[in-house]
């Protein structure tokens, strides 16, 4: 079995990208943009820059 080292995402961080997506997208897609924004802050980008990097990941797959 693979050790994850665990990442400090600070609530902050989160609390941002939700209000980011609240009221944007439908249901699906607000999952899909939230999956990718965590994917990003546990790579280390902080807040706006896990939104970014979401929204260039949603515009890619419409």
């Amino acid at each position: 079995m693979m050790h994850q080292t665990r990442v400090f995402v600070p609530a902050e961080y989160i609390e941002q990208v939700m209000e980011v997506s609240k009221g944007v997208f439908n249901n699906e897609e607000e999952v899909g943009f939230l999956k990718s924004c965590l994917y990003y802050l546990k790579e280390g980008l902080n807040a706006d820059q896990a939104i970014d990097m979401a929204m260039i990941d949603y515009l890619i797959d419409l």
